[in-house]
């Protein structure tokens, strides 16, 4: 082989140009191939550089549009193999000199290296390899710490050193205390049969910067919120789901961080008005409770994306329910709910409306505002007309109506551009060859039945 295509790093790592591809080698045998990795740098955003800390922040903040995807049929790619070849070289070069960090190379490259570096017996591989998996995932952008999390990499970790990425104090005594009072935080009997020591713990929690990101407690046995959890100041996630749970704290608002708050399936009734303080909040999924109102300070989670209320005891909605700007669904299924407030219709980004099963026989002209929604469910309630005000949901694809008190579909419905599916399960008196005369021109699929 030509000297030029045969590039040895070092005892332990080789680079080679086989027909024309960049094949890595660990200990003699062929690892992967090289994959590419082109970014094109807008002359405006060279200055946006300076804030990168990695590879991966690179490849996910700048433009791709160099790199080869089947969608990109003009795709040109000039760079001679051989010059390609030499830059990765230069990569892997750079990589070793600077002891394997895992920021010089794009992470679905670095670690699989790295583990196979440390397999094969390199020193200098095996003293780093844990130390860049935590630091990564701590301090990481999150692709990396997905990456990490799903291909495994935290179990090469011992349960002391997972648990060492909780730098603050506070935070550990959480930890420490969640461990003590509720053993199945930490371990199942069937996982500790199995050999496999600490993988509930590191399912149920994670760390981010230092602190705990992540707790999940779902069927552990809890009662109440510990009062010690004020202190998750930068908890992101928190599952409270399956347990006894008889109300939350009223402090719940002082987790700043927290973007997902699962707690289904508990037997709290009321939540306090402390919720609105989540200011972060993205999704809050409380289905299978037994919650009979909703505070107005619900309205004050500017951030959430998804309210899951699914299967509650819920008469009404508060007005403040449209101040939820950012709102794509709300389920409301299986609850008590005889109106809707007025300002549901300032639900503008709302997608996802899901009122089946409740006690609504009226709805309001200002439905028709929800210029964004895409499926709507009135399955089972006692509608008998809907307002004229629907014919601007120009972007409804799916529309259920079966089993209300609906005896005519209005004519704008058969109008609505982008309307896919249709529900009128149980409506006898209209007729099906009515619909279908109507939707002749339309691609629709119509449930009768």
């Amino acid at each position: 082989m030509d000297e030029k295509k045969n590039f040895i790093i070092s005892k332990y790592l080789t680079v080679k140009l086989e027909d024309g591809k960049t094949v890595i080698f660990v200990a003699g045998k062929p690892i992967r191939n090289c994959k590419f990795l082109l970014i094109n740098i807008l002359v405006d955003k060279i200055s946006s550089l300076d804030e990168i800390q990695s590879i991966d922040e690179a490849a996910e903040n700048l433009d791709h549009s160099l790199e080869p995807l089947p969608s990109r049929k003009q795709f040109k790619y000039s760079i001679p193999p051989d010059v390609e070849f030499w830059g990765h070289c230069s990569n892997l070069q750079v990589w070793y000199e600077n002891g394997y960090n895992t920021k010089l190379l794009h992470s679905n490259i670095a670690f699989p290296l790295l583990r196979e570096l440390t397999r094969a017996g390199d020193i200098q591989a095996k003293r780093v390899f844990k130390e860049e998996i935590a630091e990564r995932y701590n301090n990481g952008i999150e692709s990396v710490r997905r990456y990490l999390k799903s291909l495994h990499y935290l179990d090469e970790l011992s349960l002391e050193e997972f648990l060492s990425l909780n730098e603050n104090e506070e935070d550990r005594e959480v930890v420490e205390r969640l461990r003590k009072e509720y053993p199945l935080f930490e371990e199942y009997p069937l996982f500790e049969e199995a050999g496999i020591g600490g993988k509930v713990l590191r399912l149920n929690l994670a760390f981010k910067k230092g602190r705990v990101a992540k707790l999940n407690l779902n069927n552990i046995g809890l009662k109440k919120l510990p009062d010690y959890f004020k202190n998750l100041t930068c908890l992101e996630e928190l599952d409270i789901s399956n347990n006894e749970i008889g109300e939350l704290p009223e402090w719940i608002g002082r987790l700043k961080s927290l973007k997902l708050l699962k707690a289904i399936s508990n037997p709290f009734k009321t939540l306090p008005e402390g919720i609105g303080e989540l200011q972060s909040l993205q999704k809050l999924d409380l289905r299978l409770s037994q919650l009979e109102s909703l505070p107005e300070s619900i309205g004050n989670l500017r951030e959430l994306r998804v309210l899951d209320l699914e299967q509650n005891r819920i008469t009404k909605l508060p007005a403040s329910i449209g101040n939820l700007k950012n709102l794509g669904k709300l389920d409301l299924k299986k609850n008590l709910i005889t109106t809707l407030p007025d300002s549901i219709g300032c639900l503008t980004k709302l997608e996802k409306l899901n009122l089946s099963e409740n006690f609504i026989d009226i709805l309001p002209e200002t439905l028709g505002e929800l210029k964004n929604i895409e499926y709507l469910s009135f399955e089972g309630n006692k509608i008998r007309k809907l307002p004229i005000s629907m014919k601007n949901m120009q972007n409804l694809k799916t529309l259920n109506l079966s089993r209300t008190s609906l005896r005519t579909l209005p004519v704008y419905l058969y109008k609505l551009p982008k309307l896919e599916r249709l529900d009128i399960r149980g409506l006898d008196d209209i007729i099906p060859r009515t619909i279908k005369s109507e939707f002749r021109n339309k691609y629709l699929t119509i449930r009768l039945n």
